[in-house]
């Protein structure tokens, strides 16, 4: 189209945001939007000068590895006006965004589901690569019982120090997540999405009174779009803390006749927890999904220990793009990383071992000796994720 144009949103732009967004999704209002500004921002297509599409971005850090965080957007509540969908105004904001992006993000995020829908497939046709596949565990409980209190989001916040380091007991080895610190509970409830989406929320500790010793998030949504399950957005602790908190919610869920969910990926650390409490899982029906904006950030970010590229020039191809990587002088050697898009976006996101991928032979790496290749998995070994459904958006 000759006469759409696409750019990134600036404050004068609320209503025409809004009224792409909210003829769409459950509605903002100008000043729920404006007090998120400057971390939000958006990509609008005008053609002719109409408002006909927008991309909210909600601009945050994002843990791919310990030590490893890297700038990010995340993509939500993606709209075109109806009498123009299927006409590549989507493609065309996400690749406008790409641009206006480029000196501030490293890689384009989204939470995304149902991999046969339309939505899916938009992500995919623009870019995105699937980096975590999880799926929703459901738990019907009995009366049960349990040891632990049950608070309200005040007594977090109140003892965020505590929960952080919690936190960082059960998921110091993962990303996956914007990374933690004290004050992340409270930002993250209080995000947009509750907004439009409210939720009655609990916070269960244990012990119900002292140090704390494990602690568990939950839950479910009110009002038009009232739910009977409790949700757990994020728990964590020693193990057998945790149990009591789970056995608490679960005592607490059945009384009320409701059930219990959480969002479990393979390597979710209460994964085996949840198998044994009853908890019944479904086939995956969420992920996150990426594209890398600034490859070669990306490798300052990701990569554990640079003096493992010492000497290297290391390029990449893939079907759709070629560059280098990273450059190190004086070059001693040239090795071209060759994957399909999906492997050298997990592999920049340490979401791939490539030793193994390697011996797979699902990537090659040319003019790659054996030394060289143990260098390059070293430099970007595969770290574990999981997903915690508080931080979705």
């Amino acid at each position: 189209m000759d006469n759409l144009v696409c750019r990134e949103y600036r404050p004068e732009d609320v209503h025409d945001l809004l009224g792409i967004r909210n003829a769409i999704f459950p509605p903002l209002t100008a000043e729920q939007w404006r007090s998120r500004e400057p971390a939000m921002t958006a990509s609008l297509a005008y053609l002719d000068g109409e408002p006909v599409g927008a991309i909210p971005l909600d601009q945050r850090p994002f843990q791919a590895a310990p030590g490893a965080v890297i700038r990010t957007v995340f993509e939500n509540a993606v709209g075109t006006r109806e009498d123009m969908r299927s006409k590549g105004i989507g493609s065309a904001m996400i690749a406008a965004a790409r641009e206006f992006l480029a000196d501030r993000v490293d890689m384009l995020m989204v939470y995304r589901g149902a991999e046969r829908s339309n939505g899916y497939n938009f992500y995919l046709k623009s870019g995105h690569r699937d980096l975590i596949y999880i799926r929703q565990a459901v738990w019907q409980p009995d009366a049960g019982s349990g040891e632990a209190a049950v608070l309200g989001l005040d007594d977090l916040y109140a003892e965020e120090e505590a929960v952080y380091a919690a936190h960082l007991a059960t998921y110091g080895g993962y990303g996956g997540f914007p990374p933690r610190r004290p004050g992340y509970w409270r930002e993250a409830m209080t995000a947009m999405i509750y907004e439009v989406i409210p939720q009655e929320t609990v916070y269960v500790r244990y012990p119900a009174v002292g140090e704390l010793q494990g602690y568990l998030l939950a839950g479910f949504t009110s009002g038009r779009y009232a739910s009977d399950t409790w949700t757990v957005q994020d728990a964590a602790g020693e193990a057998a803390a945790v149990r009591q908190c789970f056995d608490t919610l679960g005592h607490m869920a059945a009384g009320q006749d409701r059930k219990v969910a959480i969002h479990l990926s393979h390597e979710h650390p209460w994964r085996e927890l949840c198998q044994s409490l009853g908890f019944v899982e479904g086939l995956r029906g969420l992920m996150i999904m990426g594209q890398p904006v600034r490859p070669q950030e990306l490798v300052q970010q990701t990569c554990t220990d640079l003096d493992l590229l010492s000497g290297l020039r290391v390029k990449a191809w893939t079907p759709t793009w070629d560059g280098v990587l990273w450059e190190d002088e004086p070059v001693r050697r040239e090795v071209t990383i060759e994957a399909k898009d999906d492997f050298l976006t997990r592999l920049l996101c340490r979401r791939l071992d490539l030793l193994r991928a390697v011996e797979m032979d699902v990537v090659s790496v040319h003019q790659g000796d054996e030394a060289t290749v143990r260098r390059l998995s070293a430099a970007f070994p595969y770290t574990p994720w999981v997903y915690l459904h508080m931080d979705y958006v």
